[in-house]
């Protein structure tokens, strides 16, 4: 079990003042049987109101609005986690086995699988045997990838994609993400879940912040062995006691940290700013 101090700030501005705004924040680390949170303080402003609320994936966080014009929303949130990887995780629920709206796959990313299959030196079919089916059939044509096999699926991702930002758009598909072969890390978790499903293991989004110093984090967790474990395609390597979770869902759309609508024409610019600390 780990400790970890972590401090999230973002900072929205428009060019322009905008009004009846209205915002979703996600900061708040998910409390579960792997984490606990020993304390936090948020600050939200500016803002009429502040609830606290948590929808059906199980992600908690601050709702707000601001009616009257202004030109910027700062957020602070700060506090203690206590994270344990063997800790009991969520029941599986059967929406992670198929593809959701950024994770729907193509002939590109079912000849990956293919590839990745191959390699493993699982027999090869023919061409026709490869068509995009449901995870079901596939798991009916295929054994279950064990860790190992993901872990390997997980490390050729690595090796061809590469880390980018500005390449992609928070609206980029995991299709058109592989085939631009660069993004950041919701990319990567995008594509990584496309291709679990297709194999037949369910997976699902989550998205956070990990030890050091940077901004927000996506990665992946799959269904093994009647537990959640999670993989970072992005470092190519399993996620542990370093790593906070916020938010969970099928993909980016379930799982975004900041949410709003406002009036106004003005252009918005974001910054963001994690800090994670390890507690002795």
């Amino acid at each position: 079990m780990k400790r970890l101090h972590f401090c999230y700030e973002m900072s929205l501005k428009w060019d322009q003042r905008v009004k009846d705004h209205h915002f979703l924040i996600r900061c708040r680390p998910m409390e579960n049987g792997r984490q606990h949170r020993e304390d936090m303080t948020i600050k939200i402003e500016p803002a009429d109101f502040i609830s606290e609320g948590i929808d059906g994936f199980g992600n908690e966080g601050y709702m707000g609005s601001m009616r009257a014009p202004h030109d910027y929303l700062s957020v602070k949130a700060e506090g203690m986690v206590q994270v344990n990887v063997s800790g009991r995780t969520e029941p599986f629920h059967p929406m992670y086995r198929f593809p959701s709206a950024f994770t729907m796959p193509d002939e590109s990313m079912d000849k990956f699988l293919r590839e990745t299959w191959l390699e493993l030196g699982w027999p090869a079919r023919n061409a026709a045997d490869f068509a995009i089916k449901s995870c079901h059939m596939r798991e009916k044509e295929y054994p279950p990838m064990a860790q190992n096999d993901l872990e390997y699926m997980m490390n050729r991702l690595y090796r061809r994609f590469v880390y980018a930002p500005g390449a992609t758009t928070v609206a980029t598909t995991a299709v058109e993400a592989l085939a631009l072969g660069k993004g950041v890390c919701q990319d990567y978790a995008h594509v990584f879940i496309s291709l679990c499903r297709l194999a037949g293991v369910p997976a699902r989004y989550a998205a956070g912040m990990m030890l050091g110093e940077g901004a927000s984090h996506a990665w992946v967790e799959v269904w093994m062995k009647d537990t959640w474990l999670g993989m970072d395609p992005t470092n190519n390597r399993l996620v542990d006691e370093t790593y906070i979770k916020l938010t969970h869902g099928r993909d980016f759309g379930d799982g975004t940290i900041n949410r709003g609508r406002f009036l106004g024409f003005a252009n918005q610019s974001q910054e963001i700013r994690v800090k994670v600390e390890e507690m002795v």
